[in-house]
């Protein structure tokens, strides 16, 4: 709370003491109008006080409950983790991705992008999205490829790495929602409060001012486990159409049809698809031990090659 708070509410309680002492000090002959009187005063201060603090509480709860929030996820998360499995992750070659010059934007390189690849390990993920310039990202794989243990470790890392008063990334395993009782928005800040009692003390509209004021980081887990999957990813599409950061993750073959079927492309998501070492056919990932990024434009000779060991 800030001090002009808790100066208006020390001056509102100090009336309201002086209003009970007029009351209690009023003769009773002859004394009944100022005794109404204080009795009225204390009453007005006792509430304009009362309204001042909680007022204060207000304010500084969305400030306070980012914080409060990173550390309850980050716990929560810390407590679930296990040894991630050693997969790999490069671009997909299903027609489910927006095109690179959408998801790359202007400005990154001379010309319009035509084509970009991304590759790289499961830690490699907090720095691809990082990258991207939407920080937009849906990562695909196979029924047990690991991508629960690679949407945790994502989250980890960008708490980790995340400065006070940064977004906040919450994993949220989707299999609960139902898009048609609820928007993405309605549901995550419900689960939020769900999943950590401080938010329930809090109420509800604390919780909800983190996702409306775009400070929450959805990583949304599983959307091949939602029942009514074309309605989910609508409206997670239109959630990632306010440009916010946003992560999804689904079975490979599941999204390919959710997205066929819907006709909608989440935001300017980049997809990949994750495969485990042991694991080879399909778009296998680029045969290297560094992760990087390579975007190509319709400039001759633009290429731009980001890569990190």
């Amino acid at each position: 709370m800030n001090l002009r708070r808790w100066r208006l509410a020390v001056v509102a309680f100090a009336v309201s003491v002086i209003g009970v002492w007029i009351w209690l000090t009023t003769p009773d002959a002859g004394g009944e109008l100022g005794g109404v009187a204080g009795a009225v005063l204390a009453v007005a201060g006792l509430v304009a006080g009362l309204l001042s603090l909680r007022a204060g509480v207000t304010a500084r709860d969305p400030d306070q409950a980012l914080e409060d929030l990173a550390r309850l996820v980050t716990g929560q998360w810390e407590r679930a983790h296990q040894d991630p499995l050693e997969v790999r992750w490069a671009s997909t070659g299903r027609p489910v991705a927006p095109s690179p010059a959408e998801i790359i934007g202007t400005g990154v390189v001379a010309g319009r992008p035509i084509l970009l690849k991304l590759h790289g390990e499961a830690g490699d993920l907090a720095k691809a999205l990082r990258e991207l310039p939407a920080h937009q990202l849906v990562v695909l794989g196979e029924p047990g490829s690991g991508k629960t243990s690679a949407a945790v470790q994502l989250t980890l890392r960008l708490l980790a790495q995340r400065e006070p008063g940064d977004l906040v990334p919450v994993l949220f395993p989707l299999a609960s929602w139902n898009p048609r009782k609820q928007d993405l928005d309605t549901w995550m800040a419900r689960r939020i409060s769900a999943d950590h009692p401080v938010f329930r003390r809090r109420g509800k509209r604390v919780a909800r001012e983190l996702v409306d004021r775009g400070l929450v980081l959805p990583v949304l887990d599983a959307l091949d486990e939602v029942a009514l999957k074309v309605d989910a990813v609508r409206d997670i599409a239109r959630v990632a159409g306010r440009a916010g950061p946003l992560v999804l993750t689904c079975r490979a073959d599941d999204y390919e049809e959710i997205i066929r079927e819907s006709g909608v492309l989440v935001g300017r998501a980049a997809v990949v698809e994750l495969r485990q070492l042991s694991v080879s056919g399909g778009a296998a990932p680029e045969p290297t031990t560094s992760a990087g990024t390579v975007i190509v434009s319709d400039e001759p000779s633009s290429v731009l090659t980001v890569t990190s060991t």
